[in-house]
């Protein structure tokens, strides 16, 4: 390697005898060697850190798409455990070579690339520990769920009892993943234009997944009533009679948990709830202009499409009928039961003479629970649901001792496809559902977006057979768009309460202009709605019949200007309640999806 001619020049023109001449030879010809061997061994531990973060990346794998097991999670954990310490070696011999790099570092580009490299390896070093305590604490969880009693209150009671043991090891690891974003967030800000896009996802990613995971740990015993009993509200919405966030409020049960055990269950018919001399409080336009409703009531009181303002509804009207406000709401319908029973097997309601399953449910749910089933049974004094939450809870505790993984796996599938909501007046715990998707929020919109939100204003449940397609047409570069909607109303006209009476409401980035609307009954003029803009109207489809409906309309012109430098996002939220509409999008350049909105989707495209 030829000497810098700097470095020539000075040793050419020095005055030095030739003996220290030679010494000064020898020491630079020494030093070059020195930094050979440095370069050499830094290259050998950037292999070694490579081959451990490919370890890491293998667990994060193997956990996704394996069984929840003990001997699997305390498996992972050690690898990961492995992994860390080789990372931390690596970390210990940069350390000898720290003068050599401080000294590359006077060059720009060898400076940035060095710290890139020292913040990276910290990153992993402590999303690396973190992510192995993590999973050597689940692997104790499992192992208490799977080796509890009979009782139905046993896991829950495992869990809040090893969550409390564990909770100081538990913050120690959320610190070290705070520090951890903290450290990609200065990296980003001194030396981003070096880490790429998908790197930089993947890092976040790995962060949000165990804050999410370690705050739940830390929230949950609180949410289990331990120290302090929490009082929650369920609301067991029928979807059949859509309403924004999933269907009807038809029974409605209130739950007290005190250190993971459930105590003073009480299920009601939601018109129960109401005390006849409270004030009267008046419907919303559309409810009364449609429904001809005059009084609003805790039943209806989902007709906003963000739940935390619809449960936030409820609070008020518990106050105003006189019942003490709850900790908690959280909602579920026909779906959710489905899911779960897939998951536990079926279920023999005492009281009753039947057995539930996937296959039945929403046929045993029609004629015990709701009004359009048997009478005597809606009237009865014990509702249907009373009997069958025992029966279920007793299920899900001898499923979660042989298969803790199943019944996990049914609650995402019950949150990702927006069976199951919840809204907490603790704010840490309103923070978590909405991070993992059960908060049901009204989405916010920093590029396009189209939500769209059915509501049945009139007496019947017609939705089970209304077949719905969506068809999303968006220009990235000029702006323009087009949503058409096709209704088929499939009900028989032979039965009873079967005409679609919607009131539809369509969301998109505020700022966008309606230029046309056709195929609605009574369409409203537009208006922007908690950061939105809203499109709306009426839709009333007999028994047997078909409509489209097609909504025209401009985007915010500050959203093509974007797309042109950075590619077209459009994301496309799943209503609550509703179970897999037909969706196809498209650009002039492309077809970007076609198949199911089965849960909330958001789709990229390159630049326009």
């Amino acid at each position: 390697m030829a000497l810098p001619k700097a470095v020539r020049t000075t040793v050419a023109d020095t005055t030095l005898a030739p003996g220290y001449r030679r010494l000064v030879q020898v020491a630079l010809a020494s030093a070059l060697v020195l930094l050979a061997l440095a370069a050499f061994d830094l290259a050998r531990l950037t292999l070694e850190a490579k081959s451990a973060l490919d370890s890491i990346a293998d667990v994060r794998w193997q956990v996704a798409d394996g069984a929840i097991d003990v001997a699997g999670l305390r498996a992972s954990s050690s690898t990961l455990e492995s992994a860390t310490a080789r990372l931390a070696e690596v970390e210990r011999g940069l350390n000898r070579y720290r003068p050599a790099l401080g000294l590359a570092s006077l060059i720009p580009p060898v400076a940035r690339r060095t710290e890139e490299a020292q913040g990276l390896l910290a990153i992993y070093l402590e999303l690396g520990s973190a992510a192995a305590t993590s999973l050597n604490l689940a692997a104790g969880l499992v192992d208490r769920l799977t080796s509890g009693g009979d009782s139905p209150n046993e896991p829950l009671l495992s869990l809040v009892a090893a969550l409390n043991a564990e909770r100081a090891t538990i913050r120690d690891q959320l610190a070290g993943v705070e520090r951890a974003s903290r450290r990609l967030d200065a990296l980003l800000m001194s030396a981003g234009t070096l880490l790429d896009e998908r790197r930089t996802a993947t890092l976040r990613s790995a962060i949000e997944t165990q804050r999410t995971a370690l705050q739940a740990a830390l929230l949950a015993p609180n949410a289990l009533g331990s120290p302090t009993p929490r009082r929650y509200l369920l609301l067991a919405q029928k979807s059949d009679e859509l309403r924004p966030t999933g269907g009807f409020i038809g029974n409605v049960a209130f739950v007290t948990v005190a250190n993971g055990e459930l105590r003073d269950l009480t299920y009601l018919r939601s018109y129960l709830v109401e005390d006849p001399t409270r004030p009267r409080v008046p419907a919303p336009p559309p409810l009364r202009r449609y429904q001809g409703m005059r009084d609003w009531n805790l039943r209806d009181a989902n007709w906003h499409p963000d739940f935390r303002t619809s449960a936030d509804e409820i609070q008020r009207f518990l106050a105003l009928n006189s019942v003490e406000p709850v900790d908690g709401v959280l909602a579920f319908d026909q779906q959710a039961l489905g899911i779960l029973l897939a998951a536990i097997g079926p279920v023999e309601v005492p009281g009753h003479q039947v057995r539930v399953t996937t296959a039945n449910a929403y046929t045993v749910l029609e004629h015990f629970a709701h009004s359009t089933g048997d009478r005597r049974a809606w009237f009865s004094e014990r509702p249907f649901y009373a009997d069958l939450t025992p029966a279920l809870l007793d299920s899900i505790a001898r499923r979660l001792r042989s298969d803790p993984g199943t019944v996990m796996g049914a609650v995402q599938a019950m949150v990702a496809e927006k069976h199951l909501l919840a809204a907490f007046e603790e704010p840490g715990m309103q923070r978590l559902v909405e991070r993992i998707g059960a908060g049901g929020r009204l989405p916010a919109a920093t590029d396009d977006l189209v939500y769209i939100v059915d509501a049945q204003v009139d007496h019947g449940a017609p939705f089970r057979a209304i077949e719905q397609t969506i068809h999303y047409r968006a220009d990235p570069t000029s702006g323009q768009a087009t949503l058409l909607i096709d209704y088929v109303n499939k009900n028989s006209p032979a039965n009873a309460d079967t005409r679609l009476a919607d009131y539809l409401r369509v969301y998109v980035p505020a700022g966008a202009r309606l230029a046309s609307v056709s195929g609605l009954t009574d369409p409203q003029r537009a208006r922007q709605v908690d950061g939105l803009t809203e499109f709306a109207g009426f839709l009333d489809l007999p028994a047997g019949q078909r409509q489209r409906v097609r909504f025209r309309y401009w985007l915010p012109p500050h959203l093509p200007a974007r797309w042109s430098a950075s590619g077209y996002v459009l994301s496309v939220p799943k209503q609550p309640g509703t179970d897999g509409h037909r969706l196809l999008i498209q650009t002039p350049q492309q077809r970007i999806f076609e198949g199911r909105l089965a849960t909330d989707l958001t789709f990229r495209s390159p630049r326009a």
